[in-house]
């Protein structure tokens, strides 16, 4: 399977490689009629989870991978953008629209805090630019999470509410 994935990349970098120019590709056909990306999907849609606070504080690594993630920032922009109205946040389960009020309640639910927000669960759409040779991801839509614990010290992550932008 990875070969195959392999040479129609090689394939289509040697396509790209013999046109005139640096002209991007015409955008792909997608579901998403609003899509002004140039290239070609390559990921339509891709649902990823993403750690944005280290829960070890002894591990190197994940503190290095978070080390430019102003993740202050990223969350209350967020929320600033749900109370604005610019974006719109919805059940993670339900899917039903749910007002700042109501995110106002789930952030001042017992022991809750911004500071808390562990993850965010992406969904994106993925495009290949051969011409320009780039690779671009547009978010979709995120969730929102923090990590709990059971009595047992075990983790999980509860999802908060979803946005899609």
């Amino acid at each position: 399977m990875n070969n195959k994935l392999f040479a129609c990349i090689v394939l289509l970098l040697i396509i790209a490689a013999c046109r005139n120019g640096k002209q991007p590709l015409p955008a792909a056909e997608s579901r998403f009629a609003d899509d002004s990306v140039p290239g070609f999907v390559i990921a339509d849609t891709i649902i990823y989870d993403v750690i944005i606070q280290n829960p070890n504080p002894d591990d190197a690594w994940i503190a290095h991978c978070l080390k430019g993630l102003h993740h202050r920032m990223l969350v209350d922009s967020i929320f600033g953008m749900v109370y604005s109205g610019k974006i719109t946040a919805y059940d993670h389960l339900t899917r039903e629209k749910l007002t700042p009020n109501q995110v106002r309640k789930i952030e001042a639910a017992a022991g809750f805090s911004r500071d808390d927000i562990s993850m965010i669960q992406f969904t994106e759409v993925w495009y290949m630019n051969p011409g320009e040779t780039e690779i671009i991801k547009k978010v979709l839509a995120m969730v929102l999470g923090c990590n709990y614990y059971t009595q047992e010290g075990e983790r999980f992550n509860k999802a908060l509410f979803r946005v899609e932008l």
